[in-house]
């Protein structure tokens, strides 16, 4: 009937046809080969308009509106649950105990959706450089977040979970009601150095960066939001050289939060410059020899847990170092 078979001492009696614990025979009995079925359908219009404007004939203001959309990722809609009752053992349960815990995917999450507002002003160099700098925002609705409630009827409708699970531990993945605002700043940089002298049509320097700055109601559950990023570097081409050095700044981004160590702490991955390196050589008219390596000074990616009462010396979590990645090969056309 679904009820658990117990000992004289009330202990769950295993079935001897489960094999040991974790075992093969075990998952035979506990997973059904595609046992659930689900099927979803979502459909929109999403308009957009861009407008430019030629102010001289190397500078050009840019309007632009959009609706964008963000669909979940395939693993987070693929139907699975796991199921852990309670063994309420051992006389009357305590009515504050949870009957159970349910870890599952919402196979009905719908796309999270975006009004995206931008404008951007660009200039164009003699020399095929650019020089840009642009604002934006997004308004952004219905996006996912990271649930753990007790069930109501209506989230087990919802889940296709049968009723009988009101009041159990759920921990899934929902659309957030509310809304969260995204406002940012960005430029662009490309030049040639040729105006500086015959030297510097060898040389190409470039740097971009954003800024952004969020906020609403539900702004903590952008839990990988990163406010500010920038790369620079140059390009260096002399037949048959050609030498790239990029640098990636990458602002303090905020993770999870750590509730042992406060209600306002948070894990952080810190804030670090990094350094890519390419080289190509080109041996024939159709063959070239490139080296790249990535994160050449081997910086460690740095994690951090604290909060308002976490003192500087114990805030550090974690030291992650990958070393560097160094490729060598050929590449050519025949």
């Amino acid at each position: 009937d679904g009820s658990f078979l117990r000992a004289a001492n009330g202990t769950r009696i295993r079935r001897t046809d489960a094999g040991t614990v974790g075992s093969l025979q075990e998952l035979a009995l506990t997973r059904k080969d595609r046992g659930t079925r689900a099927s979803r359908m979502y459909d929109g219009s999403y308009p957009s308009i861009h407008v430019t404007y030629q102010i001289l004939e190397n500078l050009q203001l840019r309007a632009a509106y959009a609706q964008t959309y963000g669909r979940p990722d395939f693993a987070s809609i693929v139907p699975n649950t796991s199921v852990e009752e309670t063994d309420l053992t051992g006389g009357l349960p305590d009515p504050t105990q949870i009957p159970g815990r349910i870890t599952t995917r919402n196979t009905g999450l719908r796309p999270w959706t975006s009004d995206n507002y931008d404008l951007s002003l660009e200039y164009y160099t003699p020399q095929g450089g650019l020089f840009s700098v642009g604002a934006f925002r997004k308004d952004i609705r219905d996006f996912f977040g990271d649930t753990v409630k007790l069930a109501t009827a209506a989230d087990l409708e919802a889940l296709d979970l049968d009723p009988r699970y009101v009041g159990w531990q759920i921990t899934t993945q929902f659309n957030v009601p509310g809304t969260a605002r995204v406002r940012g700043v960005e430029f662009n940089v490309r030049q040639s150095l040729r105006p500086l002298g015959g030297w510097g049509r060898y040389f190409a320097v470039f740097a971009n960066g954003t800024k952004l700055q969020l906020e609403g109601a539900r702004a903590t559950d952008f839990s990988g939001f990163i406010p500010e990023s920038a790369n620079w570097g140059f390009d260096f081409t002399k037949k048959p050289f050609s030498l790239m050095a990029k640098w990636n700044y990458r602002g303090q981004q905020r993770l999870a939060s750590v509730l042992a160590l406060g209600p306002d702490a948070y894990e952080y991955s810190k804030s670090r410059t990094r350094l890519d390196v390419s080289l190509d050589c080109q041996v024939r008219a159709n063959l070239f020899l490139y080296v790249s390596g990535q994160n050449v000074f081997d910086v460690p990616e740095t994690l951090l847990r604290f909060g308002s009462q976490t003192p500087g010396y114990a805030r550090v979590s974690q030291v992650l170092t990958t070393g560097v990645q160094i490729s060598v090969g050929l590449k050519g056309k025949f």
